[in-house]
């Protein structure tokens, strides 16, 4: 490993933390009634997955390059490919959470 912290390694540590606070914060509900005691407002949970997809696909971006660059480190890979998983399921959360709060209506 480098001597640095690397910022893949950053981007999937925080990108699991943000997943977490996603997925168990939206209380037991998680409908489009997001007022509930237990639950996040619905604003909140879209910007944990755009601010969590971003990081992630930036640390994925910055691992593949570094990877690159320095040569075969199998931990590096490791925290990339964490990254894209989290990816992945951050983009998969924020399009389950619009097509719930707007359901498809059938065109009249």
């Amino acid at each position: 490993m480098s001597k640095r912290f690397p910022f893949t390694w950053a981007a999937a540590g925080l990108g699991l933390v943000l997943a977490l606070v996603l997925a168990l914060g939206s209380g037991p509900g998680s409908g489009v009634d997001t007022q509930a005691a237990r639950g996040m407002p619905l604003l909140t949970r879209l910007f944990i997955g755009e601010f969590g997809f971003l990081i992630t696909v930036a640390g994925a971006f910055w691992g593949f390059k570094h990877r690159r660059s320095q040569g075969a480190e199998i931990a590096t890979l490791i925290a990339a490919i964490a990254c894209v998983v989290l990816a992945v399921a951050f983009l998969v959360m924020g399009i389950g959470l619009w097509t719930e709060t707007f359901p498809s209506r059938p065109n009249p």
